[in-house]
């Protein structure tokens, strides 16, 4: 069983007894890339740990698995990262199980997890029989393709409102997705149906989003959507209070009226 949690970028997993508190991308340490570009910030981790430790207080899960792009950083991580992603991950491990399935941007983060920390494989893991959980930027195994429903993260999914005076707003959104089996590679046309998809919304606030109601084929990244498999067009945007805002198609054609009033 899955379940969206209303106002959160995460969601609950029950499956084998267990419950599992699932989070994507909370980039660790981007402040550092921001402040090439001249803007200044605090560091975001204590909020961030305010903010997962709140979840972990209301649900008391079993486990926390933290769907890639941990950190921030690439090739190399920063000072920063080294110095509070430990911590966290520390803090964190004293309430639950905390997991990680890597993400691109977590190269080299092996030595940077505290022992006892399980480092899954790139290509996802299975919660039960029903549940498949990656981060995006690669294909996911064929055996967790073979799940009825995939979670990813990687794409940072949002929705773009203006009003007429060109104020401008973006807010993260979930996308659910039908895939196509023809789009896929021959060794994930597993099963008779393919899963349904799922796609989280960024748990770090400040690595911005791709609108889903813009011309996106620049914006979507990861094989899922490059590809074509997942059919973006059809696929369900809701914000996180749950409200239904329609689907992608409609969206675009919402804001394609907005650019021409």
């Amino acid at each position: 069983m899955i379940k969206l949690i209303p106002g959160e970028p995460a969601l609950i997993v029950r499956a084998g007894g267990q419950k599992i508190l699932v989070v994507a991308d909370l980039h660790l340490g981007v402040e550092g890339e921001l402040a090439e570009s001249g803007i200044s910030l605090p560091s975001q981790t204590p909020k961030v740990k305010k903010r997962l430790l709140s979840l972990v207080e209301r649900f008391k899960p079993d486990r926390i698995i933290l769907l890639g792009d941990v950190k921030h950083g690439i090739p190399v991580a920063s000072w920063q990262e080294w110095r509070e992603l430990p911590a966290l991950l520390e803090e964190l491990m004293k309430y639950a199980n905390v997991e990680i399935v890597p993400g691109n941007h977590d190269g080299d983060i092996e030595g940077m997890v505290p022992r006892g920390v399980v480092l899954h494989d790139v290509r996802g893991i299975k919660l039960g029989n029903s549940v498949g959980l990656l981060h995006g930027h690669a294909w996911p195994s064929p055996d967790v393709m073979g799940c009825k429903v995939l979670v990813m993260g990687h794409t940072h999914p949002a929705v773009e409102i203006r009003d007429k005076y060109g104020g401008r707003i973006v807010e993260p959104v979930w996308l659910k997705v039908e895939l196509e089996r023809s789009k896929l590679p021959k060794e994930l046309r597993v099963g008779k149906k393919c899963p349904k998809l799922i796609v989280m919304p960024a748990f770090g606030e400040m690595v911005g989003g791709a609108p889903v109601n813009r011309k996106m084929s620049e914006e979507f990244i990861g094989p899922m959507f490059k590809s074509g498999a997942a059919n973006v067009l059809e696929a369900e945007v809701y914000l996180l209070d749950g409200t239904l805002l329609g689907r992608v198609r409609n969206l675009e054609k919402i804001a394609e009226g907005c650019e021409t009033s």
